[in-house]
């Protein structure tokens, strides 16, 4: 159950999108998006997502509804500028907040912001975290 939540999330974080078919988040962090940690001395920008395992709800008639908190850190050399990160943690965001998505094995899904992160200075580099929730829910 959780793989399909955790591919409907890397699908959307790393679609392209509209009429231009763009994804505005990965072309500001060049295409470097990872699932739970990212390889070592990878070039920054980057995305780095981590997924709570989903809590899953049963209803009478044989419906599941699945909910699972991501995290979406965000991470940048700190002479870019706190400006540089907002506007990658915008980008994550916009791409995320409110949409609907596609779960394998789920007639509908969802994804909603939990709580936006802030700029962390960590020595020569900068950090965001911000938090989402996915639901998906089925049918019998």
């Amino acid at each position: 159950m959780s793989q399909q939540i955790a591919r409907a999330v890397y699908t959307r974080l790393t679609a392209n999108l509209g009429e231009t078919g763009t994804n505005p988040l990965k072309a500001a962090v060049g295409d470097r998006v990872y699932a739970i940690e990212a390889p070592a001395s990878s070039a920054l920008p980057l995305v780095v997502w981590t997924m709570e395992d989903p809590d899953v709800s049963r209803f009478f008639g044989g419906k599941t509804r699945l909910t699972a908190t991501f995290t979406v850190s965000i991470f940048d050399k700190a002479d870019a500028g706190v400006d540089s990160l907002g506007a990658i943690e915008g980008h994550a965001f916009d791409l995320l907040d409110d949409e609907d998505v596609s779960v394998v094995g789920y007639d509908r899904g969802v994804i909603h912001s939990v709580a936006r992160g802030s700029v962390v200075p960590d020595g020569d580099y900068m950090r965001s975290d911000s938090t989402f929730k996915i639901v998906a829910t089925e049918s019998p």
